[in-house]
């Protein structure tokens, strides 16, 4: 997978190193619908990236899906790659180069909610951006997605509370998301 992939394979291979083993809580981790979540995993099953397991249980059979061995370095690989893309945005931002940055940004603009997720953006920093493009957060999240920012997978986040799940950005006063 080339990171010029889905951003929702990176984002369901996320959920699945993270233990979610099914897809309603992929779906509910990630944002995505179900449809989008079921047509990845197939996708990523497909591609030996994850396999989908039966287990027998109490109650009965119960599928679970889990990443392989390529499944996890592809991840690590995509993680990589989203690292260096928000480095080149906030050495843009850092140069006051407003207009390569904004065409960085929106060239990208589908790998900014991935990034979160990996907890790769500094939310200060990247309000920063925002406000420096003249741009809202909403610009940014995927329509349909806005009241679904990821609170999994948030952990990460520079500035943030590292022990939280929910994602709390603190007062931003009157931003709009």
């Amino acid at each position: 997978m080339e990171l010029g992939d889905e951003p929702k394979d990176v984002m369901v291979l996320n959920a699945l190193s993270k233990g979610k083993s099914d897809e309603k809580s992929i779906a509910k981790m990630t944002g995505l619908s179900m449809f989008d979540v079921i047509g990845t995993i197939e996708r990523l099953i497909a591609r030996g990236l994850a396999i989908r397991e039966e287990k027998k249980g109490f109650f009965g059979k119960k599928i679970k899906i889990r990443l392989t061995e390529k499944g996890f370095k592809e991840l690590q690989e995509r993680r990589y790659e989203l690292e260096q893309k928000w480095q080149r945005m906030v050495n843009l931002a850092n140069n006051g180069n407003t207009q390569e940055l904004q065409r960085y940004a929106e060239n990208n603009r589908s790998w900014i909610l991935p990034m979160m997720m990996f907890g790769i953006i500094d939310m200060m920093m990247f309000m920063s951006m925002l406000s420096l493009m003249g741009l809202a957060m909403n610009h940014f999240v995927p329509e349909g997605m806005e009241s679904s920012v990821p609170s999994e997978g948030m952990e990460g986040m520079e500035g943030g509370d590292q022990g939280s799940d929910v994602g709390d950005f603190g007062d931003l006063g009157d931003i709009s998301f």
